[in-house]
């Protein structure tokens, strides 16, 4: 009887020093998830908060799902939300398209590809302000570089006096500030392919092109779903550039944009904690669809 007795609490001892085990992982990862906590869920359930509260000039009192009454009353943010998805897709076309290729022909191994990293970072290494002020200065109507080029394509008018010259210019600047990253990001997925891969599909008699779209492409998938994903988030939350390049105009004016012109110029910030509110949604939900397509294929 003593036997089983003692035998009994010498498992029931193991089960707990097992399962003490198992949490010392938890433990240890304690501190980062409270200071992630601090950092990233905090200012979401605030900003929730805010938005059903008049926060402006001193005022402070709730007044419920009205912020949100006012912002889908307004047309400035669904034309807001059209100028976003224009930039938002082109850009992202042209970043995951030209990083791509960059990163494929970084892939080859050349004796410069030092150099050409080092070049290619340029953009990523500069801030928002200093990139903006860059391509502002490379569009200016007297001593522009590019718009000296593309005179006579424009003739006297500068291109920052179109609608549509203004938003190309920030997805100019805007492809070439991420793309590091994408390039980046797809160099380090096509190193990672086996090249044992590559030369089975070459000896099944497969070209470059069909070796990339059809063996390559699928294998770095994931990569390229994170940085659509990446890529996106960082389009749609774009203030700097755009601010810096053209100012708050029309032509150019994001949801972001509006956000930061109704919360910190007029001082409405419960308005624009709602518009932030609804840019969070908008961002879960196209990660969401993005990552329900990557399950799919």
């Amino acid at each position: 009887m003593i036997a089983a007795t003692t035998k009994k609490e010498s498992r029931t001892a193991a089960r707990f020093r097992l399962s003490w085990r198992s949490l010392v992982p938890f433990w240890l990862l304690l501190p980062s998830l409270i200071f992630l906590a601090v950092l990233q869920l905090y200012p979401v359930i605030y900003s929730l908060y805010i938005s059903l509260h008049r926060l402006r000039a001193g005022q402070y009192m709730p007044v419920g799902f009205r912020n949100f009454e006012r912002l889908f009353a307004d047309t400035n943010f669904y034309e807001g939300l059209a100028v976003s998805f224009r930039f938002v897709g082109i850009s992202l076309v042209l970043t995951i398209g030209i990083g791509m290729l960059v990163a494929v022909l970084l892939n080859q191994r050349s004796q410069f590809n030092a150099l050409y990293m080092v070049l290619m970072f340029v953009p990523w290494v500069v801030s928002d302000v200093v990139a903006g002020t860059i391509w502002r200065w490379l569009f200016q109507q007297d001593y522009g570089i590019i718009q000296n080029m593309i005179q006579p394509l424009t003739g006297s008018t500068s291109l920052y006096a179109k609608p549509d010259g203004a938003l190309l210019i920030v997805i100019l600047a805007t492809v070439w500030r991420g793309l590091p990253f994408t390039s980046l990001l797809f160099l380090g997925a096509l190193q990672n392919v086996s090249t044992e891969v590559i030369e089975s599909a070459a000896l099944d008699g497969a070209n470059r092109w069909k070796t990339f779209f059809r063996v390559t492409l699928p294998i770095i998938r994931p990569t390229l779903i994170v940085a659509v994903i990446l890529t996106t988030i960082a389009g749609l939350n774009s203030v700097g550039v755009i601010l810096t390049l053209t100012g708050n105009i029309p032509a150019t004016q994001t949801v972001s944009v509006y956000l930061y012109e109704q919360g910190w110029q007029f001082g409405d910030f419960g308005l624009g904690a709602a518009i932030s509110v609804v840019m969070f949604f908008i961002n879960l939900g196209l990660t969401l669809v993005y990552l329900r397509f990557q399950r799919q294929d």
